[in-house]
């Protein structure tokens, strides 16, 4: 078993494309129960790093570094030994089963847990779904959809959560209102969750602390996440401040 600070130890993690780098050398340690933002703008890397954690791996990918989970090391690009190992992804795009209906979806999600939770109680979760069981997913809203992916994801009982741009694309209301969802099953269920944003708004209702990266390097770190350090963190990003961390790994 690994010690509380490195539950999940990601060790010069790279990834590249045909030879052309998304992602060098990051290097990160998350406690058991933390909730971690990885930041930066489109292209920076935050998606490759997901994916990577997540098992999943194209024929033009090569992948390097260490990724150990609760003590344990895991292959690189094999899905199925990292769903085993309690690692769920809810990817930015592609996220439901846009043909099948909500309930067909929650079956799906249902039959990959085998410990325990049900469909019911996914719409304990999130009861918008209820009136929307026999809606086709693809029909659904962009908030109703985020759901309903959060819904499969959790019904398969996952240790750590990686979420992809989880406002993406939403209103306010329904950002807060997935917030306060993210924060209730965090708790409940004692879960870890890596998440990839853009939307630094969100930050501290998101996330304990960040890594901000820039083309696939990390450039910054920021231990603790509030309303007030949120200008140091949009000057960061936006290049208007010098990272306190230079040459960080």
């Amino acid at each position: 078993m690994s010690d509380a600070k490195g539950w999940l130890s990601l060790k010069d993690v790279s990834v590249l494309y045909n030879g052309r780098t998304a992602l060098k050398d990051l290097s990160l340690d998350i406690s058991r129960g933390e909730s971690v933002a990885v930041i930066g703008s489109n292209g920076a890397g935050k998606t490759s790093l997901l994916n990577a954690i997540a098992g999943l791996a194209r024929k033009d990918q090569a992948i390097g570094g260490r990724t150990r989970l609760d003590g344990e090391d895991l292959p690189w690009g094999n899905v199925r030994v990292r769903r085993r190992a309690g690692i769920g992804l809810v990817p930015e795009k592609d996220k439901v089963f846009r043909l099948l209906t909500v309930d067909e979806n929650l079956s799906i999600g249902e039959r990959s847990g085998g410990r325990g939770r049900k469909q019911d109680d996914a719409l304990d979760w999130f009861p918008a779904l209820a009136n929307r069981r026999g809606t086709l997913a693809g029909n659904l809203s962009g908030g109703e959809q985020q759901m309903l992916a959060l819904a499969i994801t959790l019904l398969a009982s996952p240790k750590l959560l990686l979420l992809d741009e989880p406002s993406l694309g939403l209103a306010t209301p329904v950002v807060e209102d997935l917030c306060q969802s993210l924060d209730d099953l965090r708790r409940e269920f004692g879960l870890t969750i890596l998440i990839a944003e853009s939307d630094t708004q969100w930050l501290p209702r998101l996330a304990d602390r960040a890594i901000a990266i820039d083309r696939g390097k990390p450039i910054e770190t920021f231990d603790h996440i509030n309303s007030s350090s949120l200008d140091e963190i949009h000057g960061v990003l936006l290049g208007m401040s010098a990272p306190l961390l230079r040459g960080h790994r």
